[in-house]
């Protein structure tokens, strides 16, 4: 009989577990860094302020994002590369911001920015092997500038790890642009598993499983509409999850209905999964916003903590999901998409 693997509730974390329970010092370590937070948190963006966004033209959205923090790094914004741009600028000086106040041995930092660090690899990767553009790089985010980048691609050794692993994987295999996609993405999620064990916050290792869980079963998904064989699964999953990859991998020769089914006692059915028994598999956006979504019910869940990594995990990841949505509404403004289409793709606000 297969394994089922373990289930995750939405707040596993706050569950009552002794041997979660983190020693009081390490709990108060980030009390400095709670306050500072809540001092800021007064320029969250609200569902009426969105709302407001949504309905206004393009120039009067600029207008109103100058109530909220990242509003003086769009002024005079007028094309997609400037909204990029100031975006960007926005969330290097945020994370810059957050260096003065995050306490000393804090891998909090890390966990966000290796994102940056991975795409930026992504980005130079494609363009060694396949001839990409790299307009993509993404300056001034991440932890290793794109120099360092560079030379590790011609001397992985000067990287860390994981970084250095990364690279040796993706370059000594002769791989497609979709499988460099895939390793980098796995040993990007592997990495942020880890830091979150680190850590020691169990609310960053439940994010971190259930963030493993959702790419692993959106690959899942993608490999079956395009007919991939069980091979390319085996090496683009990634490991830590609720959900065995065993489990998936034994899924993925059935019908899409029967997958959607084993799966329904999951967290993830519900709004995620029962949309695929629906719906066409079409690029999956909408279970990119849904994936999304899920998490941010996750962290959510941090209001209940009043002290520790929690609250500052929260503050970050609305500060980044805020970025995303008002470069989604903006980008529709710039072309001419109705309102009402925008609003479908929004992701959920931390705040509403």
């Amino acid at each position: 009989m297969r394994s089922r693997g373990k289930e995750i509730g939405t707040l596993d974390f706050l569950q009552v577990n002794m041997r979660r329970i983190r020693p009081f010092h390490q709990v108060l370590k980030y009390g400095s860094a709670v306050g500072r937070v809540r001092a800021l948190e007064t320029r969250y963006i609200d569902s009426s302020r969105l709302e407001r966004l949504i309905d206004a033209d393009y120039a009067t959205s600029l207008e109103i994002l100058d109530e909220v923090a990242m509003g003086d790094y769009l002024k005079g914004a007028e094309s997609p590369s400037e909204v990029d741009a100031g975006l960007a600028r926005f969330l290097a000086d945020f994370y810059r911001s957050l260096e003065e106040f995050l306490p000393s041995g804090s891998l909090l930092l890390d966990f966000f920015s290796c994102r940056y660090d991975f795409h930026n690899l992504k980005v130079l990767l494609r363009e060694v092997l396949f001839g990409r553009d790299r307009s993509g790089l993404l300056h001034g985010l991440g932890r290793m500038g794109p120099d360092l980048l560079e030379r590790g691609l011609e001397k992985p050794s000067a990287l860390p790890s994981p970084y250095r692993e990364t690279l040796e994987e993706a370059l000594g295999k002769g791989l497609t642009p979709q499988e460099v996609d895939t390793v980098l993405d796995r040993h990007y999620l592997a990495w942020r598993l880890s830091l979150a064990r680190r850590e020691g916050s169990p609310f960053l290792v439940d994010f971190a499983r259930a963030s493993i869980d959702l790419a692993n079963m959106k690959v899942m998904v993608r490999a079956k509409a395009m007919g991939k064989p069980q091979s390319f699964l085996e090496t683009a999953m990634a490991e830590g999850g609720f959900i065995d990859t065993s489990r998936l991998l034994g899924l993925y020769g059935e019908a899409r209905e029967a997958m959607i089914k084993d799966l329904e006692n999951t967290a993830y059915y519900r709004g995620l999964l029962e949309m695929l028994e629906q719906e066409e598999i079409t690029g999956l956006a909408e279970f990119d916003r849904r994936s999304d979504d899920h998490l941010m019910e996750l962290v959510r869940g941090t209001k209940r903590v009043s002290v520790g990594v929690e609250p500052i995990f929260a503050f970050i990841h609305s500060r980044e999901n805020e970025v995303t949505v008002v470069r989604t509404v903006l980008m529709a403004k710039l072309m001419g998409l109705p309102g009402e289409e925008t609003e479908r793709t929004l992701r959920k606000l931390f705040r509403e």
